[in-house]
């Protein structure tokens, strides 16, 4: 083997060159921005991703911002036109408003910066609503904003994959009325309705309130229809299939976008539903309470999906709830 040896000098030479000619530093940037993710959740359609976009500049003005979607969005995406400012006295965020004509067209959302000489430095909201066509795919954004001194700065967002699942919120189920529940429809029903829309074979469970059943409390319920006992005494629409819907009652499972208000940062995601396993599963669920819920799927095996209690109330025995499901064959 034959070793072949270079002199390492003439190189050196050529960088102790290269560095003393440096003389000076790099002009520093005048332009900057920075993107924030504000919300955890999954993507879900029906639900929004916030963003919060940071821009700011030490010379002329800010003049204009824009973000392009790989995947437009439907209605509702876009710039707010307010920026939020932290009150330093009460410690509260303020709106401001910093932006004007905001518009989106297609994947592409602008918004012109008020000429103000406060306007230095701002950070605007940016909403994108998924639509249905997006499910299962990825989703980036390119933020980009110029100031008066012709200077343009952007930031390309990571991918983010949008869910496949179905969100539907706050359907009120009211006993012996709005009491019949189709996961395929994502909806309510009425037993008239069942009977006068031939939806027999769509119903999964029916919704029932009883203080007590025999010597024993037993509260809101979601019984299926194979279930012989708890609806001995409902009189099921005519026609109505006897499936045996699995439901899992859980205590301890809770969802952030299915409750609509702030408190915890916990969600149900598609692999929960991919990976909800139902061994030993009732047809039913009783003694629901607000921020309970189930597992469900389908007798068919065509839909898994979580039902999240909202409210109940006992006066009018009524419960409201909010689904996501997902598809699975």
């Amino acid at each position: 083997m034959k070793t072949i040896t270079h002199s390492v000098l003439p190189v050196l030479g050529i960088l102790f060159l290269t560095l003393g000619c440096q003389t000076k530093d790099p002009a520093p940037d005048t332009l900057k921005n920075d993107l924030l993710k504000k919300t955890t959740g999954p993507a879900v359609v029906g639900d929004r991703i916030e963003f919060a976009y940071a821009i700011g500049t030490t010379e002329g003005d800010l003049r204009n911002v824009r973000a392009e979607a790989s995947i437009p969005g439907t209605t509702g995406t876009g710039f707010s036109r307010f920026s939020w400012y932290t009150n330093r006295n009460t410690g509260v965020d303020q709106p401001v408003q910093t932006a004007a004509d905001t518009v989106t067209n297609g994947a592409v959302s602008t918004a012109n910066i008020i000429d103000q000489a406060t306007n230095k430095a701002i950070t605007l909201r940016y909403f994108y609503y998924p639509t249905d066509e997006a499910k299962g795919k990825d989703v980036s954004f390119r933020f980009s904003g110029t100031s008066s001194t012709g200077k343009e700065v952007s930031f390309q967002s990571p991918a983010y994959r949008v869910s496949s699942m179905d969100m539907k919120r706050s359907l009120a189920l009211v006993d012996g009325a709005k009491a019949y529940v189709s996961i395929a429809d994502m909806a309510v029903y009425t037993k008239a309705e069942v009977e006068q829309n031939n939806l027999a074979n769509k119903i999964d469970f029916v919704y029932i309130y009883r203080a007590t059943l025999g010597a024993y409390a037993f509260g809101h319920a979601l019984v299926a229809p194979s279930n012989p006992d708890y609806l001995k005494d409902v009189t099921l629409p005519t026609g109505l299939a006897k499936p045996r819907t699995a439901i899992d009652k859980r205590v301890d499972v809770k969802d952030a976008q299915l409750r609509g208000t702030t408190g915890f940062d916990v969600y149900i995601d598609d692999i929960d539903l991919q990976q909800a396993t139902f061994p030993n599963t009732a047809d039913y669920a009783y003694g629901l309470t607000a921020d309970q819920g189930a597992f469900v799927k389908t007798a068919d095996g065509a839909y898994a999906a979580y039902i999240y209690v909202n409210s109940v109330n006992n006066t009018t025995k009524s419960m409201t709830v909010s689904i996501k499901r997902l598809k699975l064959n």
